[in-house]
């Protein structure tokens, strides 16, 4: 087993040294080109430097490279992508998820991880790749509590990553090798005790010289069976195995005895399981030391890539450096031969008659030395003058020559596509927002660094977050970063159930969480950093405060906290203490005040609701009580009135029956009366009588307006030729 380990190992790392030596090498000129200065001479092939040496002509290198690699590099380091932790099942919650990312920040502090990253970087922004690694160690030299650490790989020539994996940040890689090679005299204990022999066709292992220290992390994948639960959960038969299951499965639906626990199999489907193993590899060893499991379910090798496509198979991987070299060296090649032209106009000859400078040594040197005069005779023997010494006119320099200059820097822009503006070199926009779009012109050319970064530092966080709980598997007090820096305690339980939850008042941490329960994804924010957003807010906080005061009344202390000064904190919480109650508090209390609030007021519109139903049973009883009143009232108005009108007729009947009983009283002193017309005469009297209106409150209100009255039925008056 151990052997096969070895030879798999090896010859991995011979495929991947065949398949990418090439662009490796390229990688290393890049770097060196980069690098390259009046020292080392690297923008300059070495024949060209050799012959221009031997003809005393200059070899300058104006490294405007640098220069453009400078601004992605510390656009990087200024804008440096954070990452985001985010909840993706039902076990998961946002609480949890926030302190995960504050352990993922405190990991990267506590690992100096911003070097990592770093040097990743300017690996693949120089030759086009870059790596480092995640690994684990004991937190202490006396703790036998483990933690999660970031590592740099500063040598990427030193790292062998299956080059078979296509995704950019190698997350579909099956192996992957760290290596170096070491002096004999440098091996250690236990590799002084082993015979590190060598031989010729061992690849470079070992030798007279150095041996090779390698380790090497590989992926097993391995058949399985996956189990869906009753309850949605799915587990792997291996896994059941190992936690003494018995298995039951018929036709998909069977039962899962675990110790006391039966849980039913909905389905079942067959499936691969991943284990990724790591062994130490030294010299020309035929087997592995220290074979081990490794926890994760990832390769703990980093890639950051640069600029990286596949040609037709042929990957072609490169930097930045490489679209620069050929207009580098036409800077090179025109700053020095405009060197050479002006040099030599200090060195143009003189013209002048021997005679006038006969017996003047100086003139032998006047190219060389820099005399305060220059003596000369004016007379020859016979006193004739001589003419004065006159220097050639010196050569100028050539037009082309000039424009060369100009085209070579112009083209350096053109090649990394970095406008004026991001050098502060004045250009053709005058306003700042025109001179803000040509920044952001030159940032979009070279945005594919920066985001090969952010991809690489999303897989950096998936790598870590699968170790969380494999790593912190015991009940322990864990120290996490938030956003601002802070510095905060939180209790890992393994054993804590729900989600996170705020810790108890005698404790020194401030929330309980469990790492094992969950799964939880990364989410990567790209953009200015905590630093520069501050900044920013400090800027933007000021002029809100003098626009509107009263942000200075109901938030000072985040006003004072935003920007960056001695005794800020002391001044921030004396502030606070000047801001309402009910504008402070901590989210879940002020979360709990909410929801009782919210509880008070739907209880409080429950009991008008109640109060409102019983007026309106009120109001309906009342309404049938008024109702039955007015029946009743106009029932004994009615009967009132039908009374009244009984005894007025009543009454004029018996003025009737009078009138006439008087009438006939008067009859034997009235002989000269006709009866007729004393029957007439009564009739007419009594009609006229009962045709008078009443009085006004005598009238019941539904007979205002009626007819009169009927005739009450009285004997008709006798007509001519009728009996009396």
């Amino acid at each position: 087993m151990s052997k096969s380990i070895v030879s798999a190992a090896k010859e991995r790392f011979a495929y991947a040294k065949s398949t990418v030596g090439k662009l490796r090498q390229q990688a290393i000129e890049d770097t060196r080109f980069a690098l390259g200065d009046s020292d080392n001479n690297w923008q300059y092939p070495d024949e060209i430097v050799d012959a221009r040496s031997k003809s005393q002509k200059p070899c300058l290198t104006i490294n405007i490279t640098a220069q453009h690699l400078n601004q992605v590099e510390n656009q990087i380091r200024q804008n440096r992508p954070s990452a985001r932790v985010v909840p993706i099942d039902g076990g998961a919650d946002v609480k949890t998820a926030e302190i995960l990312g504050g352990m993922l920040r405190s990991i990267q502090s506590y690992s100096n991880a911003d070097t990592a990253h770093d040097i990743g970087a300017k690996h693949a922004l120089y030759g086009g790749e870059g790596f480092w690694r995640v690994l684990t160690d004991y937190e202490t030299a006396t703790s036998f509590d483990q933690v999660v650490a970031i590592k740099p790989l500063v040598n990427p020539q030193l790292v062998y990553v299956d080059p078979d994996a296509i995704e950019p940040d190698r997350s579909d890689a099956k192996w992957g090798i760290i290596f170096e090679d070491v002096p004999q005299d440098d091996r250690d204990e236990d590799e002084k005790e082993r015979s590190l022999e060598w031989g010729e066709d061992d690849g470079g292992w070992c030798n007279k010289e150095t041996f090779r220290r390698a380790e090497y992390f590989w992926r097993e994948d391995r058949d399985d069976t996956l189990y869906l639960l009753h309850d949605g959960t799915t587990a792997l038969k291996s896994k059941l195995i190992k936690g003494k299951a018995k298995i039951v499965v018929k036709e998909k639906i069977g039962t899962i005895q675990l110790d006391d626990q039966i849980m039913l199999v909905i389905d079942e489907r067959p499936t691969t399981r991943q284990q990724w193993k790591w062994a130490k590899i030294v010299g020309g060893d035929t087997d592995a030391t220290d074979v081990k499991d490794w926890p994760g379910a990832y390769l703990p090798i980093i890639t950051v890539v640069g600029n990286e496509t596949n040609v037709n198979g042929e990957i072609v991987r490169k930097g930045l450096v490489r679209d620069l070299k050929d207009s580098a060296r036409m800077v090179n090649y025109s700053y020095s031969a405009a060197v050479e032209t002006v040099a030599l106009q200090t060195k143009t000859p003189w013209l002048t008659a021997a005679e006038a400078v006969e017996d003047h040594d100086e003139w032998d040197r006047a190219n060389v030395d820099n005399a305060s005069r220059l003596n000369w005779n004016a007379f020859d023997d016979q006193g004739n003058p001589l003419p004065k010494p006159e220097r050639i006119a010196p050569a100028a320099m050539a037009t082309a020559q000039v424009q060369m200059l100009s085209l070579s820097v112009e083209q350096m822009r053109a090649a990394s596509g970095q406008q004026n503006a991001n050098f502060g070199i004045r250009s053709e926009a005058q306003s700042g927002v025109g001179i803000q779009r040509l920044k952001a012109q030159g940032e979009i050319a070279t945005f594919h660094f920066p985001d090969n970064l952010a991809r690489a530092l999303k897989y950096e966080a998936k790598v870590v977050l699968d170790l969380i709980p494999k790593v912190y598997d015991s009940k322990r007090i864990i120290r996490i970063l938030g956003l601002d820096g802070k510095e905060s305690a939180v209790m890992a339980d393994p054993d804590h159930e729900g989600g996170a939850q705020k810790a108890g008042p005698d404790t020194e941490v401030e929330q309980i969480f469990n790492p094992l329960v969950g799964r939880y994804d990364v989410a990567i924010d790209t953009g200015p950093s905590y630093q520069t957003q501050r900044q920013e807010a400090a800027a933007a906080m000021t002029e809100l405060s003098s626009r509107a005061p009263v942000l200075m009344q109901v938030a000072p202390d985040l006003v004072v906290g935003a920007f960056d000064f001695p005794n800020k904190e002391q001044l921030a919480q004396r502030l606070r203490r000047t801001v309402p109650a009910q504008l402070l508090g901590d989210e879940d209390e002020m979360q709990a005040k909410l929801q009782q609030q919210v509880e008070q007021q739907a209880q409080q519109l429950q009991q008008m609701q109640e109060v409102g139903q019983g007026l309106m049973q009120e109001h309906e009883q009342a309404k049938q009580e008024l109702e039955q009143l007015k029946r009743e009232k106009a029932a004994g108005f009615y009967k009132e009135e039908a009374e009244n009108m009984r005894a007025e007729q009543e009454n004029g009947i018996e003025q009737y029956k009078a009138e006439t009983a008087r009438i006939a009283a008067l009859a034997p002193v009235a002989p000269a009366l006709d009866p007729v017309a004393l029957q007439a005469l009564v009739r007419d009297t009594i009609m006229q009588m009962l045709q008078e209106p009443a009085p006004p409150n005598m009238i019941p209100p539904e007979m205002a307006g009626a007819a009169p009255l009927a005739d009450p039925g009285l004997p008709p008056v006798p007509q001519e030729g009728m009996p009396v």
